[in-house]
């Protein structure tokens, strides 16, 4: 059964440094862009679709760190077969920071 997407939450073009951890290794990226669904990193290294990561990333306001879990959702990869970027929905995101989120939005 294929799975559809309809994507209800506006993206925003907005750079944030984004430690992503997976399986016990961490990476810093970098998104591209943001909505309170998820985003789109820059992918210093691939990750299989479908793979469960944690997200820790710092909003200018609000104080402490957004940290969440995400899954892959997909993958885009360059011509020489490494992955160049990835999106990431996350699984389920706090109040104070979707709150945050969106003051965020609002003040570009």
């Amino acid at each position: 059964m294929a799975e559809h997407f309809r994507r209800i939450d506006p993206r925003y073009e907005r750079q944030l440094d984004v430690e992503i951890s997976f399986e016990g290794k961490k990476q810093i990226s970098q998104t591209q862009n943001i909505s309170l669904g998820g985003m789109f990193l820059t992918a210093p290294s691939p990750l299989p679709i479908g793979a469960t990561v944690q997200l820790r990333f710092t909003l200018p306001t609000q104080p402490e760190p957004v940290e969440v879990a995400g899954d892959v959702r997909w993958v885009v990869k360059t011509g020489s077969g490494d992955a160049s970027g990835i999106g990431i929905r996350f699984q389920g995101l706090r109040a104070r920071d979707v709150w945050a989120l969106n003051r965020f939005f609002q003040s570009a």
